[in-house]
């Protein structure tokens, strides 16, 4: 009955709006008082702009009373002269206004005539006059296409193109300044003062290209004005390409310093800078061979520098990354297998017995000189606990027992189905309560004034090619496009993770010289809620906000510009789902569950029942409830979480949610700490059953946990066996897709290109770096590409 009643309330209401818009409707149309029905009615057509109309002239009769011009169907007469004695007779005209009616007019009584292609000359010349360029230009291009030659047309597009180069050229866009002189020369070659103002605004922009250190276009500009204009600008020419030996020379000089004080790091960057200022350098690029053979340099190009000291335990796409630089774990993650991840020790080796309760670490004395007591050690010191990675382990072993110095055996108290994947620490010898844990990789952190991170060869490294990097540069890139210039133009050596749609069109069709490959662990990419915020604890709103993000036109329509790329696909929850429903990675991922659709409508009954909830709870409560006045996004400064963020914020806008961005370090894992509402993140998932759960307990506090939630997370550590971990995933991932404390944007299969002087990278790494001790730069083809 209670909802019956509010129905036909609803009704009602709905019944007063329409009345209400009905008589509002009326009283504009036929105004307050009822007299505006008698008051001219302004035709629609004639609201629009001149360029946007029917075409028709205007012809003013002297008889006429209002002394108005009649808007008359074009009759194509030549130019009218009022008094002229050369027309005579009369004209048959039909007003716009009333189709089907012809009048005969004499031509004596006509005062004025102008026919359309006039009219849209006046409306040009006036916005010519008012610096309206853009406006004048689309006056000009109709002129152009629908009457060509019509008289003062050409004088007017000679003026539009020198005034709007002027004023161009004092606002500094000297480049489109130049284009529109070289194009109003190229129509009025007879113009006075072109060459000269082209000359003028050329001198410019190559000194302009030569103070902003663009080396390349200064040179391309040079040598178009050489080829184009010659004599007239040959003494300009002779002054700048002197001016680039000079300084060219200069660099060369510097490196030459450098070398003789054994700085062969300056001086590759100094031979570098020498030979992008001018590649014929005198010895240049034989200087540039020697200096890679003594200090091959890798350049990267990224588009999602990270932290250059990632922690230990990170979970992100750059953190990966950058962690396998300064970092070895005792057990890692190479690749995967029929059933879960495939792993590999460099220290030593993992046994694990029939019995599945076992599980023996042996070390090799070459490969680090921790021994089985200091593992040993390592796995009861209770400071130990604070690596998060190694307290996943410490719970689950029942005995330890050191063999032979070299040998530690396990005894679990119960058999996990992958104890490799626990095994993801740093072997410590020592003081074990040391932290941030101290570096055990094959490169450390070079302190750089420049942009970007420097890495080199930590002492005693082993490092197995004849010519591995003695330093890898990650240099920050905004944009694929922008890096991928740089990759062309030989400034970089790779590009470490490709925008989707550029992976798409790169993997069809690879330039000979580079090689386009991906990583085997996808990305995950996530909103992380703060559940401090009373709205966003709500779980209905959650999923409100959920429900208005169109994830799929992101996906599809903005990264991946309408292409396909395998392993790019919405997901229902935070768990990988592999390239192919047979990849080894999918296999906690629930296929039976669909992600959510995008569905405003239901976006914004979920917010508003949020709302309700929330107010009575407060009522209840004798608490005020605070309103949300702005959504708060903080993402990393990457390129794929910025141009999502901005969709997001696009769609939340549409839901009358303002919003706006921030940009947060990739590290964080509290949005409350980050002082946000939703923080994004790039997970990378290697190993599902140890990452998912590490996941959630690293982002999602136990507090804001069901307990059913948490049972399910410390079942799935349980698994005994394969069958178990499927079964236990499953019901892990239905929990994670009600209950949405993550939400799941999309996945992503990241790819990365790079030339093919850089061997020993691998074949479908896991992270960039996974065999960077194997790395070999080839330094002919740097040479040549200089």
């Amino acid at each position: 009955m209670r909802h019956s009643i509010s129905r036909k309330v609803l009704l009602t209401v709905v019944a007063l709006m329409l009345a209400t818009l009905c008589v509002g409707l009326n009283r504009t149309a036929f105004g307050q008082d009822g007299d505006s029905a008698e008051k001219e009615q302004i035709p629609v057509e004639m609201t629009k702009p001149l360029i946007d109309r029917e075409p028709y002239d205007l012809m003013l009769v002297s008889s006429s009373k209002d002394k108005k011009p009649m808007r008359i169907v074009p009759i194509g007469l030549p130019p009218f002269r009022a008094g002229s004695s050369e027309q005579n007779g009369q004209v048959t005209v039909e007003l716009v206004d009333m189709p089907g009616r012809k009048f005969q007019i004499a031509w004596r009584n006509v005062a004025s005539y102008q026919p359309f292609p006039r009219l849209l000359v006046d409306e040009a010349k006036k916005n010519l006059d008012e610096k309206k360029f853009d406006l004048a230009f689309r006056y000009l291009q109709r002129l152009n296409g629908e009457y060509a030659n019509y008289p003062g047309t050409e004088r007017l597009l000679e003026e539009l193109l020198v005034q709007n180069a002027l004023e161009r050229f004092q606002a500094g866009a000297l480049d489109e300044a130049l284009g529109m002189l070289e194009e109003a020369k190229r129509k009025f070659p007879r113009k006075s003062g072109i060459d000269k103002s082209i000359e003028s605004v050329g001198l410019r922009l190559v000194q302009k290209e030569i103070d902003d250190q663009q080396w390349q276009s200064a040179r391309q500009l040079i040598e178009r004005f050489e080829n184009a204009y010659g004599e007239t600008f040959a003494d300009s020419i002779r002054q700048w390409r002197a001016d680039l030996t000079r300084r060219s020379q200069q660099q060369m000089q510097r490196a030459k310093g450098q070398i003789a004080q054994q700085n062969y790091r300056a001086a590759l960057e100094a031979t570098n800078l020498a030979l992008a200022i001018d590649p014929n350098v005198p010895a240049g690029k034989e200087q540039l061979a020697e200096l890679v053979r003594r200090y091959p340099q890798v350049r990267i190009a990224t588009t999602a520098a990270g932290d250059a000291l990632p922690p230990h335990g990170t979970l992100t796409w750059s953190g990966r990354r950058n962690k396998r630089l300064i970092y070895r774990d005792l057990s890692e993650i190479v690749g995967y297998g029929p059933e879960g991840g495939e792993y590999a020790s460099p220290f030593g080796s993992v046994i694990r017995p029939v019995d599945r309760f076992a599980l023996s670490i042996v070390l090799r004395d070459r490969l680090t000189p921790v021994t089985g007591f200091d593992l040993s050690r390592q796995f009861q010191d209770p400071a130990s606990q604070q690596d998060e990675t190694l307290a996943d382990l410490t719970p689950l072993i029942e005995n330890i027992a050191v063999r032979e110095i070299r040998q530690v055996d396990l005894r679990l108290r119960l058999p996990h189905v992958r104890p490799e994947a626990l095994l993801g620490f740093v072997p410590r010898k020592g003081d074990v309560s040391q932290f941030p844990i101290p570096f055990n990789g094959p490169y450390r952190p070079l302190k750089s004034k420049d942009a970007g991170y420097s890495f080199v060869p930590a002492k005693g490294s082993d490092l197995s090619a004849s010519r591995s990097p003695s330093e890898i540069q990650l240099l920050p890139f905004a944009t694929t496009t922008d890096a991928m210039l740089a990759l062309e133009s030989g400034e970089v050596h790779m590009i470490d993770r490709l925008d989707p749609a550029t992976a798409a069109r790169l993997s069809v069709e690879t330039p000979d010289e580079l090689v386009v490959d991906r990583y085997r662990a996808p990305t995950m990419h996530v909103l992380v809620p703060n559940l401090n915020n009373p709205y966003l604890k709500n779980r209905d709103f959650r999923r409100g906000l959920l429900y208005g993000i169109n994830r799929q036109e992101i996906l599809q329509g903005r990264l991946l510009g309408g292409k396909e790329l395998d392993g790019c696909r919405l997901v229902s929850a935070p768990i990988p789902n592999g390239v192919s429903p047979d990849d080894p990675v999918s296999y906690g991922y629930d296929l039976s569950i669909a992600p959510r659709s995008y569905e405003p409508q239901m976006s914004i009954a979920l917010q508003k029942l949020a709302q309700i909830k929330l107010r009575n709870e407060a009522e209840e409560s004798n608490q005020a409830l605070i309103p949300m006045s702005k959504l708060v996004i903080g993402h990393p400064d990457s390129e794929v979480s910025r141009q999502t963020c901005l969709a997001i914020v696009q769609y939340y806008k549409r839901l009358g949610l303002p919003c706006e961005l921030k940009v947060v370090s990739p590290e964080l894992t509290d949005p409350e700490q980050a002082e946000v509402d939703l923080l994004y993140v790039e997970v990378q998932i290697a190993e599902p059953l140890v990452d998912v759960p590490r996941m959630f307990d690293r982002y999602i506090p136990n507090v804001h946990q069901t307990q059913y939630f948490q049972l399910a997370l410390r079942q799935l550590g349980q698994s005994q066996n394969w069958q178990e971990v499927r079964e236990r995933f499953w019901s892990l991932h239905r929990l994670a897709h009600d209950d949405l404390l993550i939400f799941p944007l999309f996945q992503l299969q990241d790819h990365f290109v790079y030339r093919r002087s850089l061997g020993g990278v691998g074949y479908q790494p896991m992270t960039l770096f996974q065999q960077v001790e194997r790395w070999d730069l080839a330094p002919s083809w740097d040479v040549a590409k200089n």
